[in-house]
């Protein structure tokens, strides 16, 4: 196959198809620098990303103190990349064999295939906490625009506690905010929240400034352990100053929703646990048949192929590429990945044009750490700075950065108003309010389709739904289910696609859990589990029969008995 595309380059009969997996800043910065060469006709440009949208990371911290406005970092993918082809989906696989890459559109349950000539796979990383008991379900993770979303709206519900809360324990547990992690990241979620906090305070007449306390936790023997040993120690000194207490040599062991507690035993009370820790590679490198590091990263040369993978490449987070200056591994930082797109960008061109490539080098231009309103602690181009120089260098270094002059001109309008005006304190409740839901189909309408991924489990209140099988444009009606009667577990418990589709048959009322909330009720509650299990080994043997005499497979057969009832009635 991959000669086949060489000959068709050579004979002209195609431009070579280049695919870039990811929408961060090696994703899109890689799909920008090959714009010119995509509007020329000289290549066929994708990307494929979750999102619709690029965000600009080095200023998301300043999301959860209300100092930007979310939309305002956010950039739309089409625009940014107009000579591109765009799809929004989740990255089911990559066939190096074939050279495609098998994508999903979200909400849906065919496969789209793309076909590449040169790969270049930008995933970024992901976070895994499982390793820390409690942590996972009860820490605030900080990486997306959800995360700062989320973050920000329960500090501020936290306040509203407890500005009435007169226990003083409890108020001393609302009132500790706990932040893993002592590199940038960690510094800067404290740094906010300390500065949002504490201003915010003022409007909250029962809330005091010596009763809160922010606590940062480092597991190294100082923070910032990526600056100079002189500016992590004005950074320490400064963040004290302003109120922050920070632990060194500490790490964290497990975490409850009332608690974090440390390796030595210690136990805080805090409602507010944000862990900036955790960083894991992004879980497509698993199936991907490319040699990786000892952190599970691609290993790509200094020309930034994927070694043993033909025009392949691999930048930013989920790659270990080699620091022909500083020797190691590239640190993964945005300023690195935007050089390293570039640099990309080049030799996938000089590759197409049978050009040599040239070995990627970068000299940062310094590092930039914000400490809260007007001070920061910087090394530009091999000069110390801190206070409030480095601060503004900061701004201006990453607004110079930020793309589009649309959200440069809204983000300094932002930063504008706040120098006039004291931060919003709007509580969003961006989270759904109750973890069981409610919907109402009419007749007709169709409730989850054959091969859509399991999302929820599915309690009847009133109506009828049919359950029924499509296979060569055909239905095959399985069963029929009425008032206390339920439906979707077996593709939860199972962690499989639905292989059957469900109807209402008339007006239809449903309650409905969410695979998450139904998979942890079956695996704590011996009873409800054994009630499935049950259910499942009846419909099964349903199956079965069925199978035999009209060879079909079934998703649900008999309909199933209904869930457990209470023997305590609520009114």
């Amino acid at each position: 196959m991959f000669k086949a595309f060489r000959k068709e380059r050579e004979e002209g009969q195609s431009p070579p198809k280049v695919v870039i997996l990811g929408g961060g800043y090696g994703g899109v910065y890689t799909c920008r620098a090959l714009e010119k060469a995509a509007r020329r006709g000289q290549i066929e440009l994708s990307l494929v990303s979750r999102d619709n949208f690029f965000l600009f990371q080095p200023m998301l911290a300043e999301v959860v103190s209300g100092s930007i406005e979310p939309p305002h970092i956010l950039n739309p993918i089409r625009r940014l990349c107009r000579a591109t082809s765009f799809f929004q989906a989740e990255i089911e696989a990559v066939d190096m064999d074939d050279r495609n890459v098998i994508i999903r559109y979200p909400g849906h349950t065919g496969y789209r295939s793309i076909s590449f000539d040169h790969l270049v796979i930008a995933v970024g990383s992901s976070i895994d906490l499982s390793a820390l008991p409690g942590v996972a379900e009860h820490a605030f993770p900080f990486k997306t625009m959800g995360d700062a979303l989320m973050l920000r709206d329960h500090v501020i519900g936290v306040l509203e506690s407890a500005e009435v809360e007169t226990d003083p324990d409890e108020k001393n547990e609302l009132l500790n905010f706990v932040v893993v992690g002592g590199g940038y990241t960690g510094v800067e979620v404290a740094a906010e929240i300390n500065e949002f906090v504490r201003e915010a305070a003022k409007s909250y007449p029962h809330v005091n400034n010596e009763e809160i306390d922010v606590i940062l936790l480092q597991g190294a023997g100082r923070i910032l352990p990526e600056l100079a040993e002189g500016l992590a120690r004005f950074s320490h000194r400064l963040l004290v100053r302003r109120g922050i207490e920070i632990r060194l040599n500490t790490r964290i062991k497990s975490a409850t929703a009332q608690s974090a507690i440390l390796s030595d035993g210690t136990v805080i009370p805090t409602h507010t646990l944000v862990a900036a820790v955790g960083t894991a590679p992004n879980r497509l490198l698993d199936s991907l048949l490319c040699p990786k590091g000892p952190r599970g990263r691609l290993l790509v040369d200094d020309n930034l192929a994927v070694q043993a993978c033909p025009e392949v490449w691999g930048v930013g987070d989920c790659a270990a590429i080699p620091d022909l200056r500083a020797g190691g591994t590239c640190p993964p930082t945005a300023q690195y990945a935007l050089a390293e797109a570039k640099h990309v960008a080049r030799n996938i061109l000089a590759t197409i044009k049978g050009e040599g490539l040239r070995p990627f080098s970068y000299r940062s231009l310094g590092v930039f750490v914000p400490l809260g309103r007007f001070s920061a602690a910087a090394e530009v181009l091999g000069f110390k700075l801190s206070g409030f120089l480095a601060w503004w260098l900061y701004r201006t270094y990453y607004l110079y950065q930020l793309p589009r002059l649309e959200r440069k001109l809204r983000v300094v309008i932002d930063w504008t108003l706040q120098l006039i005006f004291r931060r919003d304190i709007v509580k969003m409740d961006v989270a759904r309010s109750e973890g069981i839901s409610r919907a109402h189909h009419e007749a007709g309408e169709i409730i989850f389709r054959q091969g859509e991924l399991a999302r929820s489990f599915y309690i009847i209140l009133t109506g009828q739904v049919q359950v029924f099988r499509q296979e060569n444009q055909r239905e095959t009606p399985m069963a029929t289910l009425g008032p206390g009667e339920y439906f979707g577990e077996m593709s939860l418990l199972r962690a499989v696609r639905h292989t059957a589709s469900v109807r209402a048959l008339t007006p239809t009322d449903l309650l409905i859990m969410s695979g998450t909330d139904f998979t942890a009720l079956a695996d704590s509650s011996t009873r409800f589990g054994e009630l499935l299990a049950g259910v499942m080994r009846q419909r099964e043997h349903a199956n079965a029969t069925l199978e035999a005499s009209q060879s079909v497979d079934l998703e649900s057969g008999e309909p199933s008995a209904p869930p457990p009832r209470s023997d305590r009635s609520e009114g």
